[in-house]
């Protein structure tokens, strides 16, 4: 009678631990990838700045952002290419700045609750899709 205890004791001290040590690989194995890139632009620049995070990027032209400024650019991305691109802070700028989101042939912008789809288009010449020109940051989600 001990001996049979002492073995289902040590099965399921054994099944405990497995179950403790796999349940968070298991749990973590569809979960989402978080980067972050930081810039800044100093006031009066006279040539780009390129910002890269991942697989998106955001190239802030001279004149763009006069009074100069922290870029902040937060990629949050799964493992089927489903994105989220944050771009902070919140600024209008003087000239448009490319945003490259890979080869996202669509990304969508959210406005009031709504995603509002957007184009992209080959704008650096790369032969691929998935630049877009804006006068403001916000943010953006897609698949590439």
């Amino acid at each position: 009678m001990y001996r049979h205890r002492k073995l289902l004791l040590t099965i399921l001290l054994i099944a405990v631990l497995v179950g403790i040590l796999a349940f968070p690989l298991s749990a973590s194995a569809g979960r989402f990838k978080v980067e972050r890139g930081f810039m800044f632009v100093p006031p009066n620049a006279t040539t780009s700045y390129h910002l890269q995070v991942g697989k998106i990027s955001v190239t802030i032209p001279p004149g763009a952002l006069p009074r100069g400024g922290p870029v902040i650019l937060t990629v949050i991305s799964r493992r089927g290419g489903q994105f989220l691109a944050d771009f902070r802070p919140d600024y209008q700028f003087a000239k448009p700045v490319l945003m490259d989101f890979g080869t996202a042939p669509v990304v969508y912008y959210w406005e009031h609750g709504q995603r509002v789809p957007i184009q992209t288009s080959d704008l650096d010449g790369d032969g691929e899709v998935g630049e877009i020109l804006s006068d403001h940051f916000s943010r953006y989600s897609g698949w590439y």
